[in-house]
């Protein structure tokens, strides 16, 4: 199904307010690509937290600092017209918002599974059933606990899409008034397309200040460190922290940008134990940067088109691959000249994608 597009079209895009994580910088991406292409573009943010919605307007912050260099503009309203364009994130909130307006197109963009199944759970459900859902969890985890993850790690995120994708009672991923499906990676599209939804291929880049930043590192100036991203990663990564007390671990945590390209320009390794629900800007920042990548097969680190590194750097959560990890990270650090080539093709194709974005922005919307 192809979009209506004039003149006069208006491009509307939901984004989370004051939010700085990769779905808000996809959709300020999307944004740009469609300013530049003379379209009439505004962002419509709003909260996915209750406790802001409640505060007077002067009080709430709208973009976030590092989001405001795409110079977007914002609306309070949208004009329900059949000559306008929503495009719409996944997250349920969004969806929700979108169901207000009865005659604009409607795009909704995939950018993570994972998020939509999180943010269903939470705001769908009542309290009594969401205890229920989350009683099975709660004792895989505990037992989890006992074995040290022996038998592997089963995280929220992943558990929930075992519960919701095999939901015996209806589709939950095919939405009503959709025009047009777009998936972030070939993760959601597979996934999808198993459910017989039809979507297109829009993926993301990373942001200019990497590559630039990428040809300042020196390689002297390198040391043994690893990076990880807290927010995102399971419990397992505990265990490889455990079982590395001689290396050093920073946690990505409450940088702006600038501070995250100094620290990532001094490490040798990124490492991201986390559930992966979508192509995360970090591993890829990391490899511009000159990092090395150790991941574990999860969401769309399985897929070689997502996170296209050497299988001998992706491991399964079990206890066994402790020793395997700790190998690596080793032999990286002994050999990292040697061991960073091994990388060459991932960062050739992580410096294409904002080409093939334009392309695929181009063939959607034009």
């Amino acid at each position: 199904m192809k979009i209506n597009s004039y003149n006069d079209t208006i491009h509307y895009i939901l984004c989370p307010s004051n939010t700085d994580t990769g779905g808000p910088k996809d959709l300020h991406q999307l944004a740009l690509e469609l300013k530049n292409l003379g379209k009439k573009v505004f962002m419509y943010y709003f909260s996915i937290n209750k406790d802001v919605e409640n505060k007077d307007d002067n009080e709430k912050k709208y973009v976030h600092k590092n989001l405001e260099v795409f110079e977007i503009p914002y609306v309070d309203k949208i004009e329900d017209s059949e000559k306008n364009i929503i495009i719409i994130p996944e997250v349920y909130q969004a969806i929700t918002i979108s169901k207000k307006f009865k005659n604009i197109q409607k795009i909704l963009w995939w950018l993570s599974l994972d998020f939509y199944f999180i943010t269903y759970f939470n705001d769908h459900h009542s309290r009594l059933i969401k205890s229920v859902i989350k009683f099975p969890h709660e004792i895989i985890c505990f037992f989890n606990k006992l074995t040290k993850n022996y038998f592997g790690n089963m995280s929220f995120p992943k558990y929930l899409k075992l519960i919701y994708l095999n939901f015996p009672l209806k589709n939950m991923l095919k939405l009503e008034n959709i025009k047009i499906n777009l998936s972030q990676s070939k993760y959601q599209y597979n996934i999808l397309n198993s459910k017989n939804i039809k979507s297109i291929l829009l993926c993301d880049y990373i942001r200019d200040e990497y590559f630039q930043a990428a040809k300042k590192v020196s390689y002297r100036n390198k040391e043994n460190i690893a990076c990880f991203n807290p927010s995102k990663s399971s419990s397992f990564m505990n265990r490889i922290i455990e079982s590395n007390p001689n290396v050093k671990f920073i946690p990505l945590s409450n940088y702006n940008m600038t501070e995250i390209i100094e620290i990532l320009s001094l490490s040798k390794i990124y490492i991201d134990f986390g559930f992966h629900p979508g192509v995360d800007h970090l591993p890829r920042e990391a490899a511009i940067l000159k990092n090395c990548i150790i991941t574990n097969k999860e969401g769309s680190a399985f897929y070689s088109e997502a996170v296209g590194i050497n299988d001998k750097y992706k491991f399964e959560e079990k206890n066994k691959n402790l020793v395997k990890i700790s190998e690596t990270i080793k032999n990286i650090f002994l050999n990292f000249d040697k061991e960073l080539k091994n990388f060459d093709e991932y960062v050739k194709k992580i410096e294409e994608e904002k080409s093939e974005f334009n392309k695929q922005v181009i063939s959607i919307f034009n």
